[in-house]
């Protein structure tokens, strides 16, 4: 066989740029099943799936900020103040479950408005809006609950939400599957939606097209902040817990599941999809190496290493000629 002949042979087998996450996923899979056949267990699994799904909500928000060429390093302090908005609010009310997590809501997607008026409407960087936000919001948690733990003892309405189960299944797995289905029908079925990607591709093409790039960044970074506030509302009912020091470094492994599922951190691609691939993969690669009792440092670095070759074979499959 020639030179030129296996060059050709080799870019053949190259996968597709859609398959090759999923193709890393099963991958990884194979290998830690072989080591560890427990892995593969249908209650390992759940476990897996019960694990990944607050970092698994916030990903999904943290999606729309992304597509539109933006980031929001504030989700961990949101998550965190959420938290620590329910369980006063169930405290102070006798344990009002609707009060809570209306409250909790309501003060993130706040947050949320106020980080994309800032890029939206003063064209300040995402990333310095955000890196501020992540500071302003978590001062703002310990001055309203301090650095102690919130405990919260009901009712069980609230915790249901984190611990209860529906036909063996965490409802935090059915909440997460209700939130992907959601982001699903608001990226394909809605003028939102549709426009996200276009303001990211291009914002200039997109507002003489006839859009509004500034409120489709609001809304955007609105709906990641609803989404950490969701996924602090999940956390404090699975630990009976809320806490101002909660969802430090989150942001990490939500940046990293996103991107992982191929959406551009220049904005204009990206699909809510992928991203549950991306958060899937983070999921696995934690609980297999769970399983086999590695030390956490050397977790870190296999996890790191998993996610570089990862994206550099997505990135090579991109690259290939079609």
């Amino acid at each position: 066989m020639s030179t030129g002949q296996a060059r050709a042979s080799a870019i053949a087998w190259r996968p597709p740029a859609s398959l090759a996450l999923p193709i890393t996923l099963i991958a990884v899979c194979i290998v830690f099943t072989a080591i560890k056949p427990v892995f593969l267990t249908p209650d390992n699994l759940i476990s897996i799936v019960h694990q990944i799904a607050i970092i698994g909500i916030m990903a999904i928000g943290m999606t729309f900020v992304i597509m539109t060429g933006g980031i929001d390093l504030s989700v961990g302090p949101v998550l965190a103040i959420a938290g620590v908005f329910a369980a006063d609010i169930l405290a102070g009310t006798g344990g009002n479950f609707v009060l809570a997590i209306g409250g909790a809501l309501a003060a993130s997607a706040a947050i949320g408005a106020v980080n994309g008026a800032f890029v939206a409407n003063l064209g300040l960087p995402p990333i310095v809006v955000t890196l501020a936000g992540l500071s302003i919001v978590r001062g703002a948690a310990l001055l309203i609950g301090g650095p102690d733990l919130h405990l919260i003892r009901g009712p069980e309405s609230f915790i249901y939400i984190g611990s209860g189960l529906i036909g063996g299944i965490p409802f935090s797995v059915l909440l997460f599957v209700a939130v992907v289905i959601v982001a699903v029908f608001i990226q394909y079925r809605t003028t939102f939606g549709l426009s996200v990607l276009a303001v990211g591709d291009n914002e200039r093409a997109a507002r003489l097209s006839g859009l509004h790039p500034g409120r489709v960044k609001l809304l955007a970074y609105v709906i990641c902040s609803v989404c950490a506030g969701i996924a602090g509302i999940v956390q404090a009912s699975q630990v009976h817990t809320a806490t101002a020091t909660y969802g430090m470094g989150v942001e990490l492994d939500v940046i990293a599941a996103v991107v992982l599922g191929g959406t551009s951190l220049m904005g204009g691609a990206g699909s809510v999809l992928t991203t549950v691939v991306g958060v899937l993969l983070i999921g696995v690669i934690n609980n297999g190496l769970g399983l086999l009792n590695v030390p956490i440092e050397m977790q870190l670095i296999a996890k790191g290493l998993i996610i570089i070759i990862s994206l550099t074979v997505s990135a090579r499959s991109h690259l290939a000629p079609r």
